[in-house]
C-alpha cells in the first residue's frame, strides 16, 4: 500500500517536470517581440526629423538592453545623422538621403516592422560599441566598466 502511494507522487512529480520542461523549451524557441520597441524608436526618430526632439535627446531615450538588430541598426543610422552634420550642409543629396533612410526607419517601425536585412546588415560592424545594448544594473554597470578599461 505504502509503496502505490509513492510511486503515484514519484509518477506525477515526473510529469509535472516534464511539463514544465516543455512549457520552458516553448518559451525559449520563440522569437522576442520587439514590436513595441521599435514603435518607441519609430516615434523617436520622427521626434527628431520634426525637430521636436534633439538628435542627441533621441539617441539618449532609445530603449538599454533591447537585442533587436533592427533598433540597433536604427540608432546607427541616426548616430550617423548627426555625426555627418558638416558633410551635409555642403551636399544637400546626402543630407537627403540620410533624412530618407531615416524616414523609411521610422514607417517601418510604426508597425512594429523589423528592417530589411540590408541596413541591418550595413550597421552591424558598429554593434560592438553600441552603448544601447547595456542594461541597467550591475551587470550594465560591469559592462561598460569593461569597455573603459579596454579604451584606457
Amino acid at each position: 500500500m505504502q509503496n502505490n502511494r509513492i510511486s503515484i507522487i514519484l509518477s506525477n512529480i515526473k510529469s509535472f517536470i516534464q511539463s514544465k520542461t516543455k512549457a520552458l523549451e516553448n518559451i525559449q524557441n520563440q522569437e522576442p517581440d520587439y514590436t513595441a520597441q521599435r514603435k518607441y524608436v519609430g516615434n523617436i526618430i520622427i521626434g527628431v526629423l520634426t525637430e521636436r526632439i534633439s538628435v542627441k535627446n533621441g539617441l539618449l531615450m532609445f530603449p538599454k538592453g533591447c537585442e533587436d538588430p533592427s533598433v540597433h541598426a536604427a540608432w546607427h543610422a541616426l548616430c550617423h545623422y548627426e555625426a555627418d552634420e558638416d558633410i551635409k550642409k555642403d551636399n544637400l543629396a546626402f543630407n537627403d538621403q540620410q533624412v530618407e533612410l531615416l524616414e523609411m526607419i521610422a514607417f517601418e517601425f510604426k508597425d512594429g516592422n523589423p528592417l530589411p536585412q540590408n541596413i541591418i546588415d550595413a550597421y552591424k560592424p558598429y554593434y560592438q560599441d553600441d552603448p544601447i545594448s547595456y542594461e541597467s544594473g550591475l551587470r550594465g554597470f560591469l559592462k561598460k566598466l569593461l569597455r573603459f578599461v579596454n579604451f584606457v
